[in-house]
């Protein structure tokens, strides 16, 4: 029994010791929830530290009110609208989409949501792709949604709808959000990063942007030397602190790499045309909606 006692002494492992071996802890983080996982993080000082939990800025995928109309014999089909863009995938604990939503206001309830995640940009609807969805038709009022997932790396995320049909079937989003919890390892500048990237608009429709940024984002990273002193050329410098991005150390290039090569994928990736044209825009300048 003394032995027993010496070994487990000597065998001792704290918290921090089990999430650095553990790769920031994501395989245990993983099993919790965004909220439990937070929770944990604020327990302690030094459990948020070794947890690495943060939560870039909320992106929007579309501003104002989106609406969808159901045609006769078509309006039960699931239409895809947009790629919900994850700026870390592999640095990302979980993802919430949210919105407010509605059908036509009367009549049966049909309209439905999906996310589903699949290797392809392409492709038809497959139930076994859906990664969350809601679990009941779109009431008459504007009422909030959530939908949580956990990303998996490799997989791109799309947002998928239903409308109804029979006529006279009508959808409404308004103002879609997307929030990411993720394991910044970068000493907070994945946040910091991305908080620039999304004050300068960076996540809108300007595709060449993310393809620059990231050529540029390379070179910077490949600028410091061994000792961690800046080589950076000053016009390359101010260019990117014009933009509100840090260039003050090697963790806040390499966290800018990740967050550009992210965005230039996604470009690169996306289909030839307008991925809008399955749907109609309307601007609604007196929305008041709380997301």
């Amino acid at each position: 029994p003394s032995n027993r006692k010496r070994v487990m002494s000597d065998d001792t492992v704290s918290i921090r010791d089990f999430f650095r071996f553990d790769l920031c802890g994501k395989r245990v983080l993983s099993f919790l929830t965004a909220k439990d996982a937070l929770s944990f993080a604020r327990t302690s000082k030094e459990n948020k530290d070794a947890s690495c939990l943060s939560i870039l800025d909320p992106v929007k995928l579309h501003d104002g009110t989106v609406p969808w109309y159901g045609s006769y014999a078509t309006g039960d089909n699931k239409y895809r609208w947009k790629e919900i863009h994850m700026p870390v995938t592999s640095h990302t604990h979980s993802v919430q989409f949210s919105c407010i939503w509605k059908d036509q206001g009367s009549g049966d309830r049909k309209g439905r949501l999906y996310i589903a995640g699949s290797c392809k940009s392409k492709g038809s609807f497959r139930d076994d792709d859906v990664v969350c969805c809601t679990h009941s038709d779109a009431e008459h009022e504007y009422q909030p949604l959530r939908l949580r997932f956990v990303p998996e790396e490799g997989k791109r995320y799309f947002v998928w709808y239903k409308v109804g049909g029979g006529g006279g079937h009508e959808l409404f989003l308004r103002n879609p959000v997307v929030h990411s919890l993720i394991y910044d390892n970068y000493e907070g500048y994945l946040v910091r990063q991305q908080r620039a990237l999304v004050a300068k608009g960076a996540y809108g429709d300007a595709p060449l942007f993310p393809l620059l940024l990231r050529a540029v984002a390379l070179y910077a990273q490949c600028s410091f030397a061994d000792d961690g002193e800046s080589m950076i050329h000053k016009s390359i410098a101010g260019a990117l602190e014009d933009l509100g991005l840090s260039t003050s150390n090697k963790n806040a290039m390499d966290a800018l790499v990740v967050l550009a090569s992210s965005m230039s994928n996604a470009v690169r990736d996306e289909e030839p045309g307008n991925d809008d044209k399955d749907y109609m825009i309307c601007d609604d300048s007196d929305d008041d909606s709380d997301y």
